[in-house]
């Protein structure tokens, strides 16, 4: 007697990883002596934290979608210490390149020190097309094949896809259509194609890399960015960032004889810190000492402050006397934070000379004329000449006041 068949059919399920814009070798011209080599150590080391993100999760793969490094010309070392650090990921790591490491005939993926020191589950996805990861499982890649495509890359491989039983993950990079409207830009990534395919159980989900916070595109809720997984910009520019997905998808159970497509379809996207760092961005009105008092107490808060950035836009009048005590906070706080800095484009702070300020100084002869002139200039706030005095002052009430 035959066995009786199954009133349903087993469902398929995969979970992956999908991260993007690792950008090993990126430099910051803001960090300075060791806190840029701390920098790009905490890049390479996130390589470890997805591996055991993935470990955690039960992941089969980790999918990086794009830059993963910031050009050809990073150095040997920057490749053989990530390379170090894939090899001991414990799941499949697939690579595409992105804008930024495009697979062109001068690829880092086809340099000699990356050829020959590639781990055996490192897989770069540097030709278009469909890819197995395992019966069920598919990445339709759409790597980057030059610095100038001319076209939208994603839509070269939606285009002649058939209905099939396999779990399919659309992988690419680049700016997606309906974020730059404006844009006449040929590669732009045409969501309102991709979503008919989603809804035509064509492709399961969307990994899009270039974006570095992480975004859901489009109604689906299966297309996304996954961010970079170190932060690289300002909270202001940049949010969402120093995540990595933890991506499960479901096809597939239904009744005997159907495609799978004819049954339930399920997708789980859960972001998971894997950053270290942090760039801040401050904005504070500073009008006097009880001001200067909570842009302490406000700094004071950060924490990891040796691995953060802080951007100060500082707007409002200080006396001279209040700059030095500004600049004195400042200064040890700079020794503290990664970097302190100022945004120029929305840092406006004037000094008001005070009537005491001069009385502090007790400057005399030449100095006294001199400190009298550049209170003259300081006073005409539009000035070009207004700010540099203003500095001036608070440099000399400063000196001053050492000498004392």
């Amino acid at each position: 007697m035959s066995a009786a068949l199954p009133l349903f059919e087993p469902a398929t399920q995969v979970t992956f990883i999908h991260t993007a814009d690792w950008q090993l070798g990126m430099t910051r011209h803001f960090l300075k002596g060791d806190a840029q080599a701390r920098y790009t150590a905490a890049r390479q080391e996130g390589i470890g934290r997805i591996g055991r993100l993935a470990a955690e999760h039960n992941a089969e793969f980790v999918l990086v979608c794009g830059d993963v490094f910031e050009d050809k010309q990073v150095s040997s070392r920057v490749i053989r210490q990530s390379l170090d650090e894939l090899s001991q990921v414990p799941v499949p790591v697939y690579l595409l390149p992105g804008n930024h490491d495009p697979m062109d005939a001068s690829s880092i993926y086809n340099a000699r020190v990356f050829t020959e020191h590639r781990p055996a589950n490192v897989h770069v996805l540097g030709t278009p097309g469909p890819v197995q990861v395992r019966p069920g499982v598919r990445i339709i890649a759409a790597p980057w094949t030059s610095k100038v495509p001319l076209s939208d890359l994603l839509a070269r491989q939606v285009d002649g896809l058939a209905p099939s039983e396999d779990i399919r993950i659309l992988a690419g990079h680049g700016r997606v259509d309906y974020l730059a409207p404006d844009s006449d830009d040929p590669t732009l990534i045409g969501v309102g194609e991709i979503e008919r395919a989603i809804d035509d159980g064509l492709i399961d989900y969307v990994a899009l890399g270039d974006r570095h916070s992480a975004t859901d595109v489009g109604r689906s809720g299966r297309i996304w960015y996954s961010g970079a997984q170190e932060v690289t910009n300002y909270d202001h520019k940049e949010s969402g960032s120093g995540q990595a997905l933890v991506v499960t998808l479901t096809r597939g159970a239904g009744l005997p004889g159907e495609h799978p497509e004819a049954g339930p379809q399920s997708v789980t996207v859960t972001p998971h810190t894997v950053g270290q760092w942090s760039f801040r961005t401050i904005e504070h009105d500073v009008n006097g000492a009880d001001d200067i008092a909570d842009l302490q107490r406000l700094l004071d808060e950060v924490e990891n402050k040796s691995r953060t950035v802080v951007q100060l836009a500082l707007r409002g009048a200080v006396t001279i006397t209040e700059r030095a005590d500004l600049d004195a906070t400042l200064e040890q706080f700079a020794d503290r934070f990664a970097a302190l800095n100022f945004w120029a484009l929305r840092h406006n702070l004037v000094i008001r000379p005070g009537a005491d300020d001069f009385d502090q100084m007790a400057c005399s002869g030449f100095i006294g004329d001199a400190v009298e002139e550049l209170a003259a200039a300081a006073a005409r706030g539009t000035d070009p000449d207004a700010g540099p005095a203003q500095e001036a002052l608070a440099l000399l009430f400063r000196l001053a006041g050492e000498s004392r």
